[in-house]
């Protein structure tokens, strides 16, 4: 079967990366994502374990269409009784390029498909039309909760017909429930953990730990944890292969939960985490907790810029307030104090997500690197920093 591995912008080779590092067999990595050619059991083991990658598709078909019957006949070349029956809820979500009107390939003028919702739609019509023909009922929508979402993605007038393995995306772990004024997101921040290099070795200090997440991510990464291994997937209530794809997931997520338990029960990581913010301080430990990690990260309340001596060769990763949700006028001279604060005190590099385009000027270190990542619509980038 061939799947689509979705990547956040600037996460694509890190994805394809993992992937490969999971045994998946990677057959293409292009714009719109890592391509992968499973079986059911490699499915299920990706959902698991991918920590990177925002979404995992099937892919059904694709198409191309230039109007609105073009785009109906297409969805309806696609036997959709193989994934829905008539009591199934199901959901269209249209992404990508839409088609301006135009003079087609035929030299014949066509209307385009210039609104992604009426794309939908249509195919959404397509769908219902052809399971009343052949079972003389439709199946109903529901766009809050489907049990069979399909995800139609355009390029350049070429339509991609999916169906969404996961739903809600891999990013939501349900670990770190309780969040912040800025939260960042756990895919974001299992990149930013992998670019970082650190991989168990030594201390890893979040001094701006806001509620916790990349230090969940960081901790879960050392210890092997599946991001996946205590949640459901959408492909698990679909009526037809649901309950096999159901039996590949409890085996994956049985022997992920006890090497789990095994790993944190063994742990010597070394790894703190401190927020100025006693809210925060609640928050991280909370998701720390839910994740079975409480006594594996040290956590404090604590000033960054009160940092004590740390010990040599301590790596510390950290998402500061941009100025953009949080920080106010007064950003700039945190950074400053930051930088000055931190050197001499055993830091040997700094991973600092930044949102605001004065940090590297302000905090005064070297950057010996940067990566562009984007966080919940922001874009940022990762500085990589030596005192």
């Amino acid at each position: 079967m061939h799947c689509l591995a979705l990547a956040a912008p600037g996460t694509l080779d890190l994805v394809a990366a993992e992937c490969r590092d999971l045994g998946l067999p990677v057959t293409i990595v292009d714009a719109d994502g890592v391509h992968l050619n499973l079986e059911w059991k490699q499915v299920a083991r990706a959902l698991v374990h991918l920590r990177i990658a925002t979404r995992l598709l099937l892919h059904l078909a694709n198409h191309t269409a230039d109007n609105g019957d073009s785009l109906y006949r297409a969805a309806q070349r696609i036997d959709w009784a193989e994934w829905l029956t008539t009591k199934s809820t199901f959901a269209v979500y249209a992404t990508g390029d839409t088609v301006p009107a135009g003079v087609g390939a035929d030299g014949k003028r066509h209307a385009g498909l210039v609104d992604l919702r009426f794309v939908g739609l249509r195919v959404k019509d397509a769908i219902a039309d052809e399971m009343t023909r052949r079972f003389g009922q439709r199946p109903d929508v529901d766009r809050d909760d489907p049990v069979v979402a399909l995800v139609l993605r355009g390029r350049q007038g070429r339509w991609g017909f999916y169906l969404d393995l996961c739903d809600p995306p891999l990013a939501m772990r349900g670990v770190c429930e309780v969040k912040g004024p800025a939260p960042l997101r756990e895919n974001v921040a299992a990149a930013v953990v992998d670019l970082s290099g650190w991989t168990g070795s030594g201390r890893l200090l979040d001094p701006m730990c806001g509620s916790g997440t990349l230090v969940v991510e960081a901790a879960c990464k050392a210890l092997g944890i599946a991001p996946g291994c205590t949640r459901t997937f959408a492909c698990e209530r679909w009526p037809q292969h649901g309950k096999a794809l159901r039996k590949w997931l409890d085996a994956e997520r049985g022997a992920a939960v006890e090497r789990a338990r095994k790993a944190i029960a063994e742990s010597r990581l070394d790894i703190a985490a401190s927020d100025v913010d006693p809210h925060a301080v609640a928050a991280t430990r909370a998701n720390l907790d839910n994740a079975g990690l409480a006594d594996v990260v040290k956590v404090e309340i604590r000033d960054a810029r009160e940092l004590p001596p740390q010990p040599a060769g301590t790596v510390v990763v950290t998402n500061p307030p941009y100025g953009e949700r949080i920080g106010g006028d007064g950003v700039d001279n945190l950074y400053r104090g930051l930088g000055h604060a931190w050197r001499d005190k055993g830091i040997e590099r700094a991973y600092v997500l930044s949102g605001a385009d004065s940090f590297a000027g302000a905090f005064g270190w070297q950057q010996v690197g940067r990566h562009h990542l984007n966080n919940g619509g922001l874009d940022v980038e990762l500085l990589a920093l030596r005192p």
